[in-house]
């Protein structure tokens, strides 16, 4: 008979899936996208970009307060260590290229991991609960109350977070697992 540590680790082991399936499938797309990039020139982008951004920045040091403090922040994208360009500080294209495809692929990641959180009602925090409600079934009353509850995270809210730790990637749903699966194993052994 399946008890509810197995039901919670069976659910979990599909986050993972689904977590490990979306690293997968965002690295074959941006493999397709670094292939036409390279194939339809598109580098040339990225280098107009980085131009741009680092007159912003120059602009930005010259201007009032604010923009100074706004100058400062950003100052460290500027890299003056490029050969034949002693002491000139610029924006790196590559730099600002890789920083875009990583943002624009752990969004598209977390998007795609609250939709099929959504679509499956993956709620960890309610797994989480159902847990803890079977680990202390025979705890005293005040044992219990300090232990976490879900019930005043609405579900949607429950399975949107749990979506984030999927598209965040395969690690945080890991370490849960892990983490459950020890529980599980002393509990069995007491």
């Amino acid at each position: 008979m399946m008890d509810v540590f197995d039901s919670a680790l069976i659910m979990l082991a599909g986050a993972l899936f689904f977590s490990m399936l979306i690293e997968r499938l965002l690295q074959i797309i941006k493999a397709v996208y670094d292939f036409l990039e390279v194939h339809y020139g598109w580098g040339e982008h990225w280098n107009r970009r980085a131009l741009q951004l680092s007159e912003q920045i120059h602009h930005a040091l010259q201007g009032n307060t604010v923009e100074k403090a706004l100058g400062q922040a950003a100052k460290h994208y500027l890299k003056d260590d490029y050969p034949g360009l002693d002491g000139v500080k610029a924006v790196s294209a590559d730099a600002l290229r890789s920083l875009a495809v990583k943002a624009v692929c752990k969004i598209l990641a977390v998007t795609l991991g609250v939709v099929i959180a959504l679509l499956l009602g993956l709620d960890m925090f309610a797994l989480i609960e159902e847990l803890n409600k079977a680990a202390l079934a025979d705890a005293e009353l005040t044992t219990v109350q300090k232990y976490f509850s879900a019930q005043y995270i609405p579900g949607w809210l429950g399975q949107v977070v749990s979506g984030i730790a999927i598209g965040i990637g395969s690690g945080p749903v890991h370490k849960l697992i892990s983490a459950l699966e020890r529980s599980r194993q002393q509990r069995k052994d007491t």
